[in-house]
């Protein structure tokens, strides 16, 4: 089959791009002997997750236990949670995979610890725990040394609870490589002085699981990491590019959509809208919800929930009712997470259907 065949809108992923862009990284986790364990919520595709494995992870991370049965359902036997489950059925969930998988949860509280203690033992598991911290950018984690070590003694002595380490998420240095610099410092500041608690306690921290795809390839500068969890480096997108994390030739997924009018002067209309594409607005100046790679002075500036509003005023290309166009995403992992299947594709040759067997799982 070729993409000609296909119906729109199709999200298309070019195979040698993602080949490149997991070799890529890890080659790069290798090199400095950094654990890569990649987040599946961008590709929620259980397959996908099995080609990161081949290509060097050690694990995957989901964010939710419905993501990690799919997972685990796929074949997947080292599964990191990285949220924290403070209700009995999602405990119960995680439990039950740990019967046949390597389960680790990352949590920020004594009440999660401590339901997902009594999970484990009611399964006669023990469950791996992480201990989030916060790093600055102020989502989850606690917020220091004092709070962690706490936490981790308390995990350490719950029967159904196994303490592996640290985790956390620097969010807040998603900006361009020049400016990450000071954050990154701040970060490490951080780091050390929970790793000078824990040692002054006599606990030691197997995991120090932290990154991000922004900050993938400065991973080695933060101190003591030696586990990373970037998720949208398979695919890349548009606001990666924005942010300077990659270039147009690393991103593999784009959507294609076709013209279906263009009946209002200076408006290009095609057949993606909100149910097509993210509504992530694009870092920068300029609001545009995607970028067209046929036409970069085209503006995606609007979405309806089935049409797409392209501006055209500013172009001088002049677009035909049925022209199919490729549009490169602001937001990866949200876009992937409004269809049922994604396509791989090698040239104009269509070698890949793939069906998005993790779509929807938020519980």
């Amino acid at each position: 089959m070729t993409i000609d065949e296909l119906e729109t809108p199709a999200v298309l992923v070019d195979l040698d791009v993602m080949e490149r862009n997991l070799a890529r990284l890890a080659s790069y986790t290798r090199k400095h002997s950094l654990t890569l364990r990649p987040h599946t919520k961008t590709h929620k595709i259980p397959e996908l997750a099995r080609r990161q494995i081949e290509s060097g992870a050690k694990g995957i991370t989901v964010a939710k236990p419905g993501e990690a049965r799919v997972m685990a359902e796929g074949g997947l036997r080292d599964i990191m949670i990285a949220y924290p489950l403070v209700t009995e059925a999602k405990a119960r969930v995680a439990a039950e995979l740990a019967r046949d998988s390597a389960i680790c949860v990352s949590m920020d509280s004594v009440e999660a610890l401590d339901v997902l203690s009594q999970a484990g033992l009611a399964a006669g598991r023990r469950i791996g725990a992480l201990v989030e911290i916060d790093v600055g950018f102020h989502r989850c984690g606690v917020d220091s040394p004092e709070q962690a070590l706490s936490l981790a003694r308390h995990a350490a002595g719950l029967s159904g609870l196994e303490f592996r380490g640290l985790m956390f998420y620097p969010g807040q240095l998603g900006k361009l490589p020049d400016e990450q610099t000071a954050g990154i410092a701040d970060v490490n500041r951080c780091l050390t002085a929970h790793y000078e608690a824990f040692q002054n306690a006599g606990v030691e921290i197997p995991v120090v699981s932290g990154g991000s795809t922004a900050t993938a390839y400065r991973s080695h500068e933060f101190a003591g990491v030696n586990e990373i969890r970037p998720g949208m480096y398979i695919f890349n997108d548009r606001n990666l590019v924005s942010l300077g994390a990659c270039s147009l030739e690393d991103c593999a997924l784009h959507v294609m959509v076709t013209v279906v009018s263009t009946a209002v002067p200076g408006r290009t209309i095609v057949d993606g809208g909100s149910k097509t594409f993210s509504s992530d607005r694009s870092k920068g100046e300029k609001v545009t919800y995607g970028l067209i790679r046929e036409d970069s002075q085209t503006d995606f500036i609007a979405l309806s929930e089935e049409h797409g509003h392209l501006d055209t005023t500013h172009s001088d290309r002049s677009f035909q009712i049925g022209e199919r166009l490729h549009i490169l995403p602001n937001h990866v992992c949200v876009t992937v997470n409004m269809h049922d299947q994604i396509y791989g594709v090698r040239g104009n040759t269509v070698e890949k259907v793939w069906q998005v067997k993790a779509r929807g799982k938020v519980q």
